[in-house]
């Protein structure tokens, strides 16, 4: 007797082949869907191996030099000149305020992992203090100190390399200092010098050229000459060189220091530091307050030569007010 099957006359099965048919169905739904799910778990496995990043394991900061640094730079929006000056650091803070991180200007981990600096990356910047570390000097720089061995630690610190020990070289040999374990005095001496890789020996030298120094007339000509040649550099906080910008002591005490003179680093250390005159000369500083929170170079005719502020670059402008004082080195 035959039976109906969705529309068809079919003749009956046996039970046990509509069983072997049944399973075999069955096992190969589920070897498909066990082939799917296979495929897609590789796949979930695999993509993030695609698309991760290298995380950064360095640390470089202020003084640093090398490749990473230019790397850094290029991040950050600056000359990349491979040297971590205060204008790379100020670049940094920006940048990690920008992203959400401690806007410390230090490339640590985090911030470099979020600039997507690679993690063998750094090995020659964290090591640029260890690296140059072969010397034995035997020598004595400090404020006031003049040449060759001055712009070497100054290349190390990350400062313009000018030759002249000012106080910016001292404060940035400080922080260099503190950040090696050193004692922060800011005096390079045999253990500071030897640490850096400075060569040579300046202990009698150095006395010489202070002395030297201190006996040197400052030229009004040359004052006014070095400062037209700076007009144009940018102003930043904290700034004492061409190379990181300036901020109003900082140009005044660049200045005079390329013509012989050292002065303190602050406005107010400065104007302390002069002779107040009435009846002010070419070449004399010009002080706004007391004590001042401003000044410039006296350039004749009620005009100046000063670093003004964010806004305002080094240039050549009027004094715009008459409540100012004049003081002379």
């Amino acid at each position: 007797m035959s039976m109906f099957y969705a529309g068809r006359h079919r003749g009956p099965s046996h039970p046990s082949q509509v069983g072997k048919r049944a399973g075999a169905t069955m096992v190969a739904v589920a070897a498909v869907s066990l082939g799917t799910a296979t495929i897609g778990a590789q796949s979930a496995t695999a993509a993030p191996s695609a698309t991760s990043a290298a995380t950064f394991s360095g640390l470089v900061k202020q003084g640093s030099r090398g490749t990473v640094v230019k790397q850094i730079q290029q991040k950050v929006g600056v000359s990349a000149d491979g040297i971590f000056g205060s204008r790379t650091a100020y670049a940094v803070k920006r940048w990690q305020r920008s992203h959400g991180l401690t806007a410390d200007g230090v490339v640590g981990p985090r911030t470099g992992t979020k600039m997507g600096l690679g993690s063998t990356t750094t090995r020659s910047s964290r090591t640029t203090a260890s690296s140059t570390a072969r010397t034995n000097f035997t020598g004595l720089v400090r404020q006031g100190s003049r040449g060759t061995v001055v712009k070497q630690v100054q290349r190390v610190v990350g400062v313009s390399a000018d030759g002249i020990f000012g106080s910016g070289t001292a404060a940035a040999v400080k922080r260099w200092q503190r950040s090696h374990g050193l004692t922060a005095d800011g005096v390079v001496g045999p253990r500071t010098g030897s640490a850096m890789g400075i060569t040579g020996s300046t202990r009698s030298t150095t006395t010489t050229t202070s002395r030297s120094t201190t006996r040197t007339a400052v030229s009004s000509s040359g004052i006014i000459n070095t400062a037209a040649s700076l007009v144009g550099t940018p102003y930043v906080m904290g700034g004492t060189s061409p190379s990181t910008g300036f901020d109003c002591s900082g140009f005044t005490q660049y200045v005079f220091a390329r013509n012989g003179k050292t002065l303190p680093r602050t406005a107010e250390q400065q104007r302390q530091a002069t002779t107040r005159v009435s009846s002010p000369r070419v070449g004399d500083l010009v002080f706004f307050g007391a004590p001042a929170w401003h000044m410039g170079i006296y350039a004749g005719n009620g005009q100046m030569y000063d670093a003004g502020n964010s806004r305002v670059d080094t240039t050549k402008r009027a004094i715009w007010t008459s409540a100012v004082t004049y003081g002379r080195v």
